[in-house]
């Protein structure tokens, strides 16, 4: 098998603040054939995600860094090409964590064989991938939510959001969401919200007061926090006995050059006898199998939608994309479609 062409994104310097595209490059590169153990992959689609960024700036997270110099990391689905695992078909459609690529040459091991592949590869990023998962995780194990919970969810528009307030509706709780458009506060409503609001509105302690009151609430069981910041001292501001609050994330400060401070009522929560949790996907994996069955249930019966993104441009466009989910110009999951069917190259320029 002759090595094959495709496009790369490599980083170049460690982004300071907002990223600029001057941290990377793309660049034109040759991928061998496999080795045993090794299968070659033309990525369909990939996605981009706030957790990179803190990657790209080499901060200790809970992913690596990036290193400089070398093709960035991504979830990504595409189809093999050329196997040298028995295991692994041509053909077979995979998951995968080598974006930021055309095609990749992947170890066998780092491959995740997909079922339900009659669904799109973009739910496979999303409602079936790590938001998808996040979001279940954290309703059912982390916030252990009950029919009948008032839910308060920050950015509501986004991959993880769409899907809380989706299955949030489905558990029976009354669900309030935040998001940073009127377009997003429709489409929010639209997936089921019993109202949203947009945090642009005036302060979202005032904005989260009045939600609560147009749903008949005196205060919160549930927040699945995914913003940080004023979002967080709001909702522990109104928080009932007994609270449950997840931290899936705190996007409000992942492009500040300097710390920011911290919600400054964290005494409430003892008042209220409140339990604030952060988690990680990677501590709940043994619940997978269920969640994956149960959502693409859900999908096929259409009472959990998909909402995606698409930027165009192919992986020209990816950091533009990515980008432009940092400046909040996608709703739902954020992805990145790479090659056509016929696993040729996609070109052009990008945009949302």
């Amino acid at each position: 098998m002759p090595p094959v062409n495709s496009r790369e994104w490599l980083l170049r310097a460690r982004p300071k603040g907002r990223p600029v595209d001057s941290d990377v490059e793309l660049v034109e590169t040759e991928v061998p054939a496999p080795r045993p153990g090794q299968v070659r992959v033309v990525n369909r689609v990939m996605s981009v995600e706030p957790y990179m960024r803190g990657r790209m700036g080499g901060e200790a997270t809970y992913a690596e860094p990036y290193p400089l110099d070398a093709p960035m990391l991504a979830p990504t689905v595409g189809h093999v090409t050329d196997s040298a695992d028995p295991t692994i078909p041509v053909g077979t459609l995979v998951l995968h964590d080598h974006g930021w690529r055309e095609r990749s040459l992947v170890p066998a091991g780092e491959v995740r064989i997909l079922d339900h592949d009659d669904l799109s590869p973009a739910t496979h990023l999303g409602l079936l991938g790590i938001p998808g998962m996040t979001a279940w995780v954290g309703l059912t194990r982390i916030a252990r939510l009950q029919a009948g919970d008032v839910l308060f969810v920050s950015s509501a528009a986004g991959a993880v959001g769409t899907t809380v307030v989706q299955i949030a509706k489905r558990m029976g709780a009354t669900v309030i969401g935040s998001a940073g458009s009127p377009e997003k506060v429709s489409l929010v409503r639209d997936l089921g919200a019993d109202t949203a609001f947009d945090y642009h509105d005036g302060s979202v302690r005032d904005l989260l007061r009045k939600a609560l009151a147009d749903v008949g609430a005196r205060g919160l069981d549930v927040y699945y926090d995914n913003v940080g910041g004023e979002h967080l001292e709001a909702a522990v501001r109104v928080v009932n006995d007994h609270a449950r609050i997840a931290l899936c994330g705190m996007s409000s400060i992942y492009n500040s050059a300097a710390p920011q401070p911290g919600p400054n009522n964290l005494l409430k929560l003892i008042w209220r006898r409140a339990r604030m949790e952060g988690f990680l996907l990677e501590d709940h994996l043994d619940t997978r199998a269920e969640f994956t069955e149960r959502m693409a249930t859900w999908i096929r019966d259409g009472a959990v939608r998909p909402v995606h993104t698409e930027y165009a441009g192919g992986v020209a466009g990816a950091w533009a994309a990515f980008n432009g989910l940092l400046g909040g110009s996608s709703m739902g999951k954020a992805v990145v479609p790479l090659v056509t069917d016929d696993g040729a190259p996609l070109a052009g320029v990008a945009g949302a």
